[in-house]
């Protein structure tokens, strides 16, 4: 095997490690919000299962954004 081969072979693992790493992220993220319901979740979950890199796009995108108001932090949805 060549050096470029063991390259790609060593990038491919890593990126399969952070695509499996952003799942697993994003499965306890969805799980631990409590403003979904458990029809929202199972919709979640299921994206980020059948479709991992859009799910995470798309959930990154969709939760909750950290917003100033009143000298406190308040979660609001931005969907």
């Amino acid at each position: 095997m060549e050096a470029w081969q063991w390259v790609l072979a060593v990038f491919g693992g890593l990126s399969a490690v952070f695509i499996m790493g952003s799942v697993i992220w994003g499965v306890f993220d969805v799980i631990r919000e409590d403003r979904l319901d458990q029809t929202a979740k199972a919709l979640w979950l299921l994206l980020l299962f059948v479709l991992p890199l859009f799910g995470i796009a798309a959930w990154l995108y969709a939760k909750p954004r950290l917003a100033n108001s009143d000298n406190s932090l308040r979660l609001r949805n931005t969907l």
